[in-house]
């Protein structure tokens, strides 16, 4: 009987570990690299946004490759009176349900990493289970 509890106490014990471990990890945010100093990222932000004018990343206006300016004008025109059509796009209508603030448009990791959190828990939990069951199964089977 000893043994069970000591067993169930690992396996609690290590569920714990498992989960604090993985819980710290999954609310980090990302930052700018670890050991470079502020001024040196905000160069590098600055830099790269230089880069993307120059080369016309951040253009809106910018024509894509073997379309004349009025082409892609008349493309541009097109969508917009489709979208106002069908509202679609900035034409669409307001949801009737509210989003919370704190939601963003990206995927949500924080969500995936509370979910893999508790179902890695969940795994370990059951292994544990199914170990002290069996071992107590042979206990008694031979006593």
């Amino acid at each position: 009987m000893t043994r069970i509890f000591a067993a169930a106490a690992v396996v609690i014990a290590l569920t714990i570990a498992g989960l604090t471990a993985l819980a710290g990890a999954a609310q980090a945010t990302p930052s700018r690299p670890a050991g470079m100093p502020k001024a040196e990222y905000r160069a590098l932000i600055v830099r790269s946004e230089a880069l993307d004018q120059k080369y016309g990343l951040h253009d809106q206006r910018a024509v894509p490759a073997g379309m004349t300016r009025a082409e892609y004008r008349a493309l541009m025109l097109r969508s917009e009176a489709l979208n106002e059509k069908y509202g679609l796009g900035a034409h669409r209508a307001p949801a009737a349900t509210t989003r919370a603030s704190g939601s963003s448009e990206g995927f949500a990791w924080k969500a995936f990493g509370i979910g893999a959190v508790a179902m890695f828990g969940f795994v370990l939990l059951i292994s544990g289970v199914l170990l002290v069951g069996t071992r107590s199964g042979r206990a008694r089977a031979y006593s």
